[in-house]
């Protein structure tokens, strides 16, 4: 589709669901869920919203009590929001999206569903290095993915930049081991090309005893057996690999006991 007519969509939806108060409700699974319309992108977010990664969703049913859940690459936060609708005050969740635009509506989407008290999100970068650096944005829209961190990827992020961002950048061992953070007991891995240097910077949060499980999605065989590999090193093996998530190639690991 022309972004002459994606740009003639996107107003129209913007308009049509500013009428009702700039969001669309949902129902997940049991879990009613509103999320802010910003552009027809956002919107088709929120209509896909059961369909497109079923198993992340039924991998977030899977979570026990009293959950700590880091959701790497948020986006506009449909992977923290069910997990805090379904758990309530039983989970504590963690969302990192640097993306400004999908930042802004991941804290929207929080207040339009009053889980503010069991949702934290932060606009970092949670990649394998630390300090301030670039953000590399292909699409400059809400909902927008591919983002790099870094460095501009154009292999990950299929086009050119059309914005760059300055960005903090943070390993997940200085997340809590520097910054304070608590060891999570799950943590989602869904950054579009650097899932190998977040694995590389995460050595003690996943040999960690309170982590239970991690779904990451992975892009070529090379990379799969790299983060398999690591994963092993780390105490963790392969629970189950599926294309379902819309074709894209998802791992579960879980703790080896």
């Amino acid at each position: 589709m022309s972004s002459f007519f994606t740009n003639i969509l996107s107003s129209v939806a913007v308009a049509l669901y500013g009428i009702k108060g700039g969001f669309t409700e949902v129902n997940v699974k049991g879990q009613s869920i509103r999320i802010a319309v910003d552009n027809f992108r956002t919107l088709q977010r929120a209509k896909t919203y059961s369909i497109k990664e079923p198993d992340t969703l039924d991998w977030l049913d899977s979570f026990e009590p009293g959950a700590c859940f880091f959701d790497l690459g948020a986006n506009i936060g449909q992977y923290s929001l069910y997990p805090a609708k379904k758990y309530g005050d039983d989970i504590q969740v963690f969302s990192f999206e640097p993306q400004c635009i999908n930042y802004y509506l991941l804290n929207k989407n929080i207040h339009l569903n009053g889980l503010e008290k069991n949702i934290t999100a932060y606009g970092v970068a949670v990649s394998g290095q630390g300090g301030f650096s670039k953000l590399y944005i292909p699409r400059f829209i809400g909902g927008g993915n591919r983002s790099q961190f870094g460095t501009e990827d154009l292999k990950n992020m299929k086009r050119p930049a059309s914005h760059i961002q300055g960005m903090f950048g943070v390993t997940l061992d200085d997340l809590c081991a520097k910054w304070g953070f608590p060891y999570p007991n799950y943590i989602k891995i869904d950054v579009d090309g650097i899932e190998i240097p977040i694995i590389k910077g995460a050595e003690n949060v996943l040999r960690n005893p309170a982590l239970k499980s991690v779904i990451v999605e992975l892009g070529t065989p090379e990379e799969q057996q790299e983060a398999v590999s690591l994963m092993e090193q780390a105490g963790l093996r392969v629970k189950f690999k599926t294309t379902k998530n819309w074709g894209e190639t998802c791992f579960v690991f879980e703790k080896i006991s």
